[in-house]
């Protein structure tokens, strides 16, 4: 490189703020530019060794983090080191710092240098981390609430929702009601009057206040809710779908007995929501329910609106400053401070208490409260927070849906077994290794993963021999989970097995077995789709032809890059089951140049993170990126996906078909 090209490299990293290091690691040398330097505030006969000195500069998490990635270069197992440590300047102070690296191997593999750059990204990571505190703040607040409290989408369908929701429908997590509607648990009647009145609040943006429903179920007593609805706007003021609370006045409605309606009108939203701090304002002033904060003294610092009117008062900021003894007799007040000072003291929460409320000059008031300790982004203790509502009657009803719910619990723990004996069944079908295809110019191996999301799965894949020297392979998506899918399955399976016979064209094939499950789910009454991707490979011609049925195109590994594949229009037909009478067709391509190919469901790209950010596309084709051995590949693109959503399992099947050309 000349001094000029030199001088011209320098003054573009200056001017992207971006440094570069260099490690031999054959030599034992490191060199940085001076971005690197000024990044952690070192000289340069100073600066520390970024990676053999990790555990001195870097976190625990972070030198493991370092390590790990190293390791993967080592063992051949990735060709690009990627990792975000957090770092300590020499002033002390702490820095993420984006690391890449490419490396340089001699003819065996050994890794001789590794050569990158590095950014600083403390800002976006304390962005990222004030949010997820944010958000965790708002999920203990809506789930802390004894209401059912949901958000919905223009569908109608579930896309936020607390505890006591999923509880009431009989589900163990609120994440299993998500993308449901009330048609999947309500009677028809009930769910086709809540969609369309939910239509109407869309349509109109006025709001539904404090109606009185009667809930109507399949298989069980009818109950009564006070339920209140508004339109749910975007930042620019368009409309998302709804929110809305609603809790249970079955008891009341029955006995006939009067109470005291606790409700608060619900403040138009005019103004753009600007962050989650708006959502979660909106929300508490929303909760037909007495919610409050209070400081290690007793004292009220936030309250909404219907805190207030309790109160008697005609604004929250009426009783901020002030504290129980200022509003109520001293046999209540003493007993309300010595309860949220053991709160602060032990950490515990006081959860479901009947507390009376004893006024000064009126009748006394029965409520039922949970409080709990208020902590700052550290976990220390600095006030409580808690909501009440009058309650009285509803206690007795509170009983007896916890016998309905164990008498539910007990049918779904049968229900659950069966289905597992249906899963063995459907899982002893998915072979354990896939076979290999060659001829004198190539051979093609394949490798698969497979991970579903429930007992019965919709997801499948089949590799069969064309004979001679071709080889077919598909992937399906069936619609939905349980037994209905898992039938369509069976179905697939065995009209693939006839059209392998008597299909020689791919688009062909995918006629014939459109037609096919046509015929079958008219037979059977089921009204159902599915996805399909089938390709056959040539090893004698050195091609491969593709045809789409409504499925994610594939992502293909070239010499030249990671690209995924835009067949034409004509190769891409609806989804199985959908058009009786549909044509398909196919496009062919040579596999000169092509290394690799990824077919897959959308299970994968559809994890979410606790923003509900999708991992994508664009993070599945950087993993692959990274090359490897296919089959580690498939499992890291699974392990990539599972710590993007910090989940353990996805919400849906996941099911990768991968297959690599060797010459």
């Amino acid at each position: 490189m000349t001094v000029w090209e030199e001088d011209r490299l320098e003054l573009a990293l200056r001017a992207s703020k971006e440094g570069v290091w260099d490690w031999s690691l054959e030599r034992g040398t490191m060199v940085y530019s001076a971005w690197v330097l000024r990044f952690l505030d070192y000289r340069r006969s100073e600066m520390p060794h970024l990676f053999e000195d990790r555990d001195e500069i870097m976190d625990e998490v972070s030198a493991a983090e370092v390590a790990e990635a190293l390791d993967e270069l080592i063992s051949e197992e990735s060709d690009l080191f990627a990792a975000e440590p957090r770092v300590r300047t020499r002033t002390g102070k702490w820095k993420w710092l984006r690391l890449r690296g490419t490396p340089v191997r001699d003819d065996e593999g050994k890794l001789l240098r590794l050569v990158g750059s590095v950014i600083d990204i403390s800002k976006r990571k304390r962005a990222e981390l004030a949010l997820v505190e944010e958000r965790a703040f708002l999920r203990t607040l809506i789930d802390s609430i004894p209401l059912n409290v949901y958000f919905k989408d223009r569908e109608s369908r579930f896309v936020m929702t607390n505890a006591a929701t999923s509880e009431k429908m009989g589900l163990s997590s609120w994440k299993d009601l998500i993308g449901k509607s009330d048609a999947d648990f309500f009677s028809s009647p009930h769910a086709e009057f809540t969609a369309d009145r939910e239509r109407k609040i869309m349509e109109t943006q006025v709001p539904q206040i404090d109606l009185m429903e009667r809930e109507t179920w399949e298989d069980q007593e009818d109950d009564w809710v006070m339920s209140t609805k508004k339109p749910w706007l975007d930042l620019e003021g368009k409309v998302k779908g709804i929110f809305g609370v609603s809790n249970d006045v079955s008891e009341l409605v029955r006995t006939q007995q009067e109470q005291e309606k606790v409700a608060l009108a619900l403040k138009t939203v005019n103004q753009e929501a600007e962050d989650d701090r708006h959502l979660m304002r909106l929300l508490i002033d929303s909760v037909p329910m007495n919610v409050y904060y209070k400081d290690c003294d007793s004292r009220f610092v936030v309250v909404n609106h219907a805190m207030a009117k309790w109160f008697g008062l005609a604004s929250p900021a009426e009783v901020q400053g002030k504290c129980d003894r200022d509003i109520f007799s001293e046999e209540h007040w003493r007993q309300t401070e010595e309860d949220e000072q053991r709160i602060i003291e032990t950490g515990e929460p006081l959860v479901g208490s009947v507390e009376k409320e004893t006024w000064g000059g009126k009748q006394d008031t029965w409520v039922m409260t949970s409080k709990y300790p208020w902590r700052n982004e550290r976990g220390e203790i600095f006030g409580t927070f808690g909501v009440s509502s009058d309650v009285t009657n509803l206690v007795r009803a509170q009983r007896e849906l916890k016998m309905v719910a164990s008498e539910l619990a007990r049918k779904n723990q049968e229900m659950e077994e069966e289905l597992s004996l249906a899963r063995e069944v459907q899982q002893a079908l998915i072979p354990e290794r896939l076979p290999s295809f060659k001829n004198e110019k190539m051979e093609v191996n394949f490798a698969h993963l497979y991970q579903p999301a429930s007992e019965l799965a919709g997801d499948f894949f089949e590799v069969v021999s064309l004979g001679g020297e071709r080889v077919g392979f598909i992937i399906c998506d069936v619609m939905g989970h349980g037994v209905r899918s898992a039938l369509i399955v069976s179905m697939l399976r065995g009209l693939i097995e006839k059209q392998v016979s008597v299909s020689g064209e791919v688009g062909e094939f995918l006629t014939g077995l459109n037609d096919g499950l046509c015929h079958l789910l008219e037979e059977s009454g089921i009204t159902l789709f599915a996805t399909a991707l089938y390709g056959v490979i040539d090893l004698a011609d050195d091609s491969v032809e593709l045809g789409l049925a409504g499925h994610i195109s594939p992502v293909a590994v070239f010499d030249d890059g990671v690209r995924q594949l835009r067949p034409p229009k004509h190769a891409r037909g609806p989804a199985l089951g959908m058009m009786e009478g549909a044509e398909y067709g196919s496009v062919k391509a040579s596999l000169v140049g092509l290394n690799r190919m990824i077919c897959f469901t959308d299970g994968l790209l559809e994890a979410e993170d606790a923003m509900g950010e999708e991992f994508g596309i664009e993070r599945f084709m950087e993993v692959l990126e990274r090359g490897g051995r296919l089959p580690i590949l498939l499992e890291r693109l699974v392990k990539s996906g599972a710590e993007f959503s910090g989940e353990e399992s996805f919400d849906d099947d996941v099911c990768l078909l991968g297959w690599e050309v060797k010459r």
